[in-house]
């Protein structure tokens, strides 16, 4: 594929003064909201043209940037790291400015990053550190895993620097909400990108380090695969949620309610999608769920493929999922009775 540019986008290019448009669009970066509020981005494609001058649309945290003006953007930014690294000084403000819209034109862009974690850490070394600038960073990274950009959703390069972060404040003793975190960050770029497997990985970490609240979390993320029953990495990560609950009265409370829910919607909706079974049938086998809340498992399942064509995709999810509960129900029940 070509990778030179049209006479008419060279001319789009060349129309506006692209250090004003440097400038106006890092400011949108660098200028975050105090209330700790992150940004809702999105790219504009060539439908909606803007006025002479104009980089950006704004409505309060939405903000639209189109696509040539990010390119316009992202040369001055370049320009500024290339300077850098051929030894020009380059203001602290400018140099950070410069790597914040690296990342939004390409969320993989690994010298960006490193380049923020040093004038990170070089901010928090100082005589009196600036915690402030640990939160900021974390702002920007989150307004970026939230928003509504397909690459950076799922960007391992951003989720492995927020977990970098997130270090960065237990060493320097800034508490994390984890609850609020994988509501409010993960379930996000979880809808944002479906079967988002580099979103929830963050979440098995965070609550692998902090299971405290991974009761409220488990209830949370069932709430999340009810409105996204087709995403597998939801329901894996929910058993894991359930399996995290430290107190074992708890566990097998919150393991109880959560499969009668998701038992009742899926009998009521007819779901017979795989991510869901694979889900029940897992649940439906453990030792903390009942013998009358597995017979409930079967007659739903019985029930659905009644009603399901035979020998269809779907008629053979449910009736691998009876099978391979049957047959891993009597394996529990055989380990129970020998201990």
């Amino acid at each position: 594929m070509s990778r030179s540019l049209d006479k008419d986008l060279l001319a789009h290019l060349k129309a506006d003064d692209p250090n004003k448009v440097f400038r106006d669009i890092s400011t949108v970066l660098t200028g975050l909201p105090e209330d700790n509020a992150l940004l809702e981005i999105e790219f504009l494609g060539k439908e909606y043209p803007l006025e002479p001058g104009t980089s950006y649309l704004r409505d309060g945290l939405a903000v639209g940037i189109p696509k040539l003006r990010l390119a316009q953007a992202f040369f001055v930014a370049r320009q500024i790291l290339q300077n850098h690294h051929r030894g020009s000084p380059i203001p602290h403000d400018e140099f950070l400015a410069a790597t914040a819209v690296l990342l939004l034109m390409d969320p993989e862009h690994l010298t960006a990053a490193n380049a923020r974690k040093r004038l990170l850490v070089s901010a928090l070394e100082r005589s009196s550190p600036d915690k402030s600038a640990l939160r900021r960073e974390k702002q920007f990274v989150d307004s970026l895993l939230t928003s509504r950009l397909h690459r950076h959703t799922k960007s391992p390069t951003l989720w492995s620097h927020r977990r970098w972060l997130l270090h960065l404040s237990a060493v320097h003793g800034v508490s994390v909400d984890i609850q609020r975190d994988i509501k409010s960050i993960v379930m996000i770029a979880g809808e944002r990108h479906p079967r988002n497997y580099t979103a929830w990985h963050h979440a098995r970490i965070l609550l692998g380090h902090h299971p405290r609240p991974a009761e409220l979390v488990a209830i949370d993320v069932k709430e999340f695969c009810l409105r996204n029953h087709t995403d597998i990495s939801g329901w894996s990560f929910l058993s894991y949620a359930i399996f995290a609950i430290e107190a074992e009265e708890h566990r097998r409370k919150i393991c109880s309610l959560i499969l009668a829910d998701v038992l009742k919607i899926t009998d009521s909706l007819g779901w017979t999608n795989e991510s869901v079974w694979v889900f029940l049938r897992n649940i439906a086998t453990e030792e903390l769920v009942s013998q009358q809340q597995f017979e409930s498992f079967l007659a739903v399942n019985k029930k659905l493929a009644s009603a399901t064509p035979r020998d269809s995709d779907r008629w053979r999810t449910l009736d691998r999922a009876r099978r391979w509960g049957e047959e891993h129900r009597l394996s529990t029940a055989s380990s129970l009775a020998d201990t």
